[in-house]
């Protein structure tokens, strides 16, 4: 008997209409000011993983000068086919095997990476626009000559701090820690 009065009260228990307004204003509210926030996240995460790709493609063009011992170019391109002029970094990147040393992508060359353009980025762009390399040739030794370079990856708005790629004179790549603006502190 009293299982069954357990039941019957257990079974008038619910929400309310008003009740049910309430809790699903406050789930709005809560996502509301949790959704800039999750923006400013991953704008962080899409610098960071830029930046992360153009050291991993850079330490790549150096392994692959050495491994197949002839010349590797990693260089700026618009297209994923072939070099461009500038050093316009933010719109992507191609690695090629460089068997003639022209530092133009032939047909009978091996295209070893292509970068598209990167997304949530307002600009990959030197500390010395003047100095800007459109290209890092890597010799067989691994060491890529007159190569020193610094990258800001700035992102798009000011929501996320830039990250700094520093590139050494021998094209040795190194991410700096988040805070850093150039490659010495």
């Amino acid at each position: 008997m009293k299982v069954c009065a357990l039941a019957h009260r257990t079974l008038g228990l619910g929400l309310s209409l008003l009740e049910l307004l309430v809790v699903l204003g406050l789930v709005g509210v809560l996502a509301s000011l949790a959704v800039p926030s999750m923006g400013a996240v991953l704008l962080k995460r899409a610098v960071q993983h830029s930046a992360q790709a153009l050291v991993a493609d850079l330490r790549l063009a150096r392994s692959e000068a050495v491994k197949r011992a002839h010349t590797v170019v990693i260089c700026s391109s618009l297209d994923g086919q072939a070099c461009s002029a500038s050093a316009a970094w933010l719109e992507g990147w191609i690695v090629f095997a460089d068997r003639d040393g022209d530092r133009r992508l032939d047909a009978n060359e091996d295209l070893l990476r292509v970068q598209q353009r990167l997304t949530g980025l307002g600009s990959v762009a030197s500390t010395k626009p003047h100095n800007d390399n459109a290209y890092f040739v890597y010799q067989p030794t691994g060491l890529a000559k007159a190569a020193a370079q610094t990258l800001v990856f700035t992102p798009q708005g000011s929501a996320a701090a830039p990250r700094v790629v520093c590139i050494s004179n021998q094209g040795r790549p190194t991410l700096r820690p988040e805070g850093w603006s150039e490659c010495s502190k």
